[in-house]
């Protein structure tokens, strides 16, 4: 039996870190960060980051509307209050366009754009760890399950029709209770 590589995920001061490092000041900074903050906080897929929809984000009621590429399994979610703030300052700036993510021309994003630009804010941050927007989702999962331990809702946030995909999320959340037990000294 062929083991797989658990996925890298951030600690939280690292997550946090990660996102001090676009400056707000600039539309593209805005707009970085609020890409990146809803990978972390709601456990996006880079697909589902770049086709989001401006009609698909209602900021007055906190609701996203991921309409996944993958499988036609479309989700709703709750946004996070403190992210309908940052989305809504990039909403007020972002140019028009089909996409609520765009250049500042208003064209579409494409994938290698932000694995690029995830890998150079992780790289600033001083991140000593391969960083993708993957693992902005494999560390929202991962958090998300450390904290309520409710795997069938994280499945259906995820989109995954299948629990055993969302089942790595387990053992990435017991890492810290193997860590804890290397560290104990013990009595003897």
């Amino acid at each position: 039996m062929t083991r797989k590589k658990l996925p890298a995920v951030l600690e939280p001061e690292e997550a946090q870190n990660l996102l001090k490092q676009p400056n707000k000041r600039y539309p593209t900074g805005l707009r970085n960060k609020a890409m990146m903050a809803l990978m972390l906080h709601c456990g996006l897929r880079i697909s589902e980051v770049i086709n989001l929809r401006p009609g698909n984000i209602n900021l007055t009621k906190g609701k996203l509307r991921v309409e996944s590429g993958k499988g036609n399994k479309d989700r709703d979610l709750a946004l996070p209050e403190y992210l309908t703030d940052l989305l809504d300052s990039w909403r007020k700036k972002r140019p028009l366009g089909d996409y609520f993510f765009s250049t500042l021309k208003g064209k579409k994003l494409s994938n290698r754009y932000l694995q690029q630009m995830v890998k150079r804010y992780a790289q600033k941050a001083g991140l000593n760890k391969r960083i993708s927007p993957h693992t902005l989702r494999h560390t929202y999962a991962t958090q998300y399950y450390k904290q309520t331990k409710d795997i069938e809702t994280l499945r259906r946030i995820l989109g995954h029709s299948d629990i055993s995909t969302t089942t790595i999320y387990i053992t990435l959340a017991n890492i810290d209770v193997e860590n804890g037990m290397k560290s104990f000294k013990g009595f003897l």
